[in-house]
């Protein structure tokens, strides 16, 4: 890959697994999610109800792992 002028490389990345924006969980799309865990229309930043992530000021906070009782 050249790029002005320079001879660059470049690689492959590689797939990242399907992820469920409906319930977060891996391996499925929200279009086929069978679950019904309470995390659809929350925020994907906090897992706050009511806003979206876009606008969120909230700390980072993973929805499942703090369902889970992992730190989040």
């Amino acid at each position: 890959l050249i790029i002005r002028w320079r001879r660059m490389q470049a690689r492959i990345l590689e797939d990242r697994p399907l992820q469920c924006y409906k319930c977060l969980h891996y391996g499925h799309m929200a279009a086929t999610c069978q679950t019904d865990n309470g995390l659809a229309g929350r925020c994907f930043r906090c897992g706050g109800a009511g806003h979206v992530a876009q606008g969120c000021t909230a700390d980072v906070c993973c929805p499942l792992c703090q369902k889970e009782g992992r730190k989040a």
